[in-house]
């Protein structure tokens, strides 16, 4: 609810929202057909429309905005449907962790999980991730991401602590919990102090690595994605551009095989709060950002 009184207060709501061909077709839809029944009241001589009072209009007026205010609110979910093709690119404002599918979760180079010393922050997705499904039992974590990066080339770096065998952007493990899949993907370097960073060139380069590893080894299902790089990966690229970003990397990579239908890009609500975000922007972005 929170979400909806917010988005009734920004200017972009009342623009792409109030505002639309789509707003204007409706207000005067509900206007004219409410006026077409006066005319028709008044034919049969139940109504003058002549000396109808001035507070009709007003409240006829009203009654078309309501109709408008009702049928354009504000929405948590806009899909867009790539033409010609059986994928669909969905963004949420959700919790990524509720929303069906196999999920996608951003680490560094280092793969370094370390919360007690402070490497990675606990409110991070992959913080929430561990104390999620690894209570207490990191070091189990640790095991089933080395066994993951069996096979991937590393280079040894010196960090004032934590992990040192640093892969490259893109470097993948599949981590199974239950019926349940995670993909934890390299997409910020880590420098000696551990503090994260990466730029778009690293965000485009560990995206094509991560799709080709799902294309490979994955499951056939809907792929649930963060916007990655906007928290502590420290991207100083709107969230809004980042979405289409996302989304053209997973239309370009499907382009010879299509190895998931659908692609949901999770907004998490604080985001939305900090950013401003308005799915009605985020949609007009996608219809011409994308094909």
């Amino acid at each position: 609810m929170n979400y909806y009184l917010k988005s009734l207060r920004t200017k972009s709501y009342w623009i792409y929202a109030l505002l639309s061909i789509d707003s204007m077709t409706t207000f005067i839809a509900v206007v004219g057909g409410a006026w077409s029944l006066v005319d028709i009241l008044s034919s049969w001589h139940f109504v003058n429309k002549e000396k109808l009072p001035f507070w009709f209009l007003i409240c006829l007026f009203l009654s078309g905005l309501l109709v408008v205010i009702f049928t354009r609110r504000p929405v948590k979910k806009i899909k867009y449907k790539y033409p010609g093709q059986d994928l669909t690119i969905e963004v949420c404002i959700d919790d990524l962790f509720t929303v069906n599918g196999q999920k996608i979760i951003s680490t560094n180079t280092t793969f370094d999980t370390d919360m007690a010393s402070g490497i990675i922050s606990e409110k991070s997705l992959q913080g929430q991730f561990t104390k999620k499904y690894y209570p207490g039992d990191v070091p189990k974590l640790d095991k089933e991401i080395e066994d993951g990066l069996a096979g991937y080339s590393f280079t040894e770096i010196q960090k004032e602590s934590g992990k040192t065998k640093r892969y490259d952007f893109g470097a993948t493990v599949k981590l199974r919990h239950a019926d349940q899949f995670f993909y934890w993907f390299a997409m910020s370097d880590l420098n000696y102090n551990n503090n994260a960073k990466t730029t778009l060139k690293n965000v485009h380069q560990a995206l094509d690595g991560l799709w080709e590893f799902i294309e490979n080894k994955g499951e056939k299902q809907d792929i649930v994605i963060p916007l990655i790089g906007s928290g502590l990966g420290r991207l100083s690229i709107g969230r809004k551009k980042l979405i289409a970003i996302i989304a053209q990397s997973f239309l370009n990579a499907s382009e010879d095989n299509i190895f998931s239908n659908k692609l949901i890009i999770v907004i998490h609500p604080n985001d939305v709060d900090k950013a401003n975000l308005n799915l009605f922007e985020v949609k007009d972005l996608l219809n011409h950002y994308l094909p």
